[in-house]
């Protein structure tokens, strides 16, 4: 179901709600900035040898293939948002995410363009929390230009993207590629002084296209990462070099010959990289931590029966981590994880869940023999579409080979 425009009328209490967001945003700027803790906080290795270090994320907490169509085909429209929370741990909440807000300013052609990345994910050794507020305005015909910025960052930590834009005229194809810059205010801002000799500079892109039952799409960011010195002892006492670099891409085509069948072909791609140099006896902590982390994933979702639907999805999974210096380790995990879900539907808008899921792994750290594991969950979960595009999902998982409970999930997505 299309997300529809809201109404004339509303437009003052949305611009309201974005404006009170603009001013959260301001407020959050400005903190100071963290001494490096020693020991540093290692983030790279937590949780490796878990059976379902990869199961919430790829497959128990995934939004659904219908909903994720949905969000990519109004992402640019009004506004749209969806979201993942689920447990994935005693003490740890698996979030994934997404707002997408673009409210017309007036009759010129101007639009705000506020998008939110919220991923706090143990697939990852850092959460990502992007805070993009900034706007787009109409050149001519399907063209337009987007600059955005990151307000809420610590005035060191700003970043910027600015560039071009073409969209169908109903917004639901579009290629946006943008000049990214990450940064750009961290050599005068920053209390400890530092050189940035190698700064982040990349490109950000977001496209869908389409053609009959087929659509294609991509977003990510890629930049290479930076590097700095801090060359005065005076004001970085313990830290004498750093670099730091997070990207990631996804790409998706998906084959929709009929409303309720759906195939799909995602590949996504994450590389981290982050290095440490001290000063004095802290040397002991340099290290130079490198890896990245890569899905290729099928999912397809067939009608049975009036009421029934069958959703199956297979995902190949490969993440590698080496560290040199302190901490040094070198760890690759290899994993095939297959899903399966009933869909039964009740009524004519909800429908009910049960899935069977697992996760076939091995994996090794350097010097140690390899392992493997098994692990598999049972999925019950309740689907309610309420309208205009808005749909809740709420669902409880049970660890079969583990003998305990799995875990319970909330999914959101809808458009404003």
């Amino acid at each position: 179901m299309a997300i529809k425009s809201p109404a004339p009328a509303a437009a003052p209490d949305l611009h309201a709600t974005l404006l009170c967001l603009l001013l959260t945003c301001l407020l959050l700027a400005g903190h100071p900035v963290a001494a490096e803790p020693l020991p540093p906080d290692w983030p790279y290795d937590t949780d490796f040898d878990d059976d379902l270090l990869h199961v919430h994320p790829e497959l128990n907490y995934t939004q659904h293939p219908d909903w994720v169509a949905r969000w990519e085909r109004d992402r640019l429209g009004a506004g749209a948002f969806t979201g993942a929370f689920g447990s994935s741990a005693t003490d740890e909440l698996l979030i994934d995410a997404h707002w997408a807000l673009n409210p017309r300013l007036g009759e010129g052609g101007l639009r705000l363009r506020q998008d939110i990345v919220w991923e706090q994910r143990r697939h990852l050794p850092h959460d990502r929390l992007d805070l993009w507020l900034g706007l787009e305005q109409r050149l001519s015909g399907p063209w337009g230009v987007v600059v955005q910025a990151t307000p809420a960052e610590d005035k060191e930590e700003i970043d910027l993207r600015l560039g071009g834009l073409w969209t169908s005229p109903d917004r639901t194809q579009y290629v946006q590629l943008l000049y990214l810059a990450e940064d750009i205010t961290a050599d005068e801002k920053d209390p400890r002084a530092p050189d940035t000799h190698d700064p982040a500079r990349g490109v950000a892109w977001l496209v869908r296209l389409a053609r009959g039952d087929w659509s294609m799409y991509s977003s990510g960011h890629w930049t290479g990462g930076h590097a700095r010195r801090f060359p005065d002892p005076g004001a970085s006492p313990e830290l004498r070099a750093a670099s730091r670099r997070s990207d990631d891409l996804v790409v998706r085509v998906r084959w929709r010959p009929a409303p309720r069948t759906h195939l799909e072909l995602a590949w996504r791609q994450a590389e981290d990289a982050a290095a440490r140099a001290y000063r004095g006896e802290a040397t002991v902590y340099d290290r130079d931590y490198a890896g990245w982390y890569r899905t290729l994933s099928a999912r397809g979702l067939v009608p049975l029966a009036p009421r029934w639907r069958l959703r199956a999805e297979l995902h190949g999974l490969a993440r590698r981590a080496t560290v040199s210096g302190w901490r040094a380790m070198s760890y690759h995990r290899d994993e095939v994880l297959p899903g399966v879900w009933a869909e039964w539907s009740v009524g004519r808008d909800h429908w009910l869940e049960l899935g069977y899921l697992g996760t076939f792994s091995r994996w090794q750290d350097a010097g140690l023999a390899e392992r493997s594991g098994f692990a598999d969950k049972v999925e019950l979960a309740a689907v309610f579409n309420l309208g205009d595009g808005a749909g809740l999902k709420a669902s409880l998982s049970h660890e079969v080979s583990l003998q305990r409970f799995g875990g319970a999930s909330v999914r959101m997505v809808t458009g404003f």
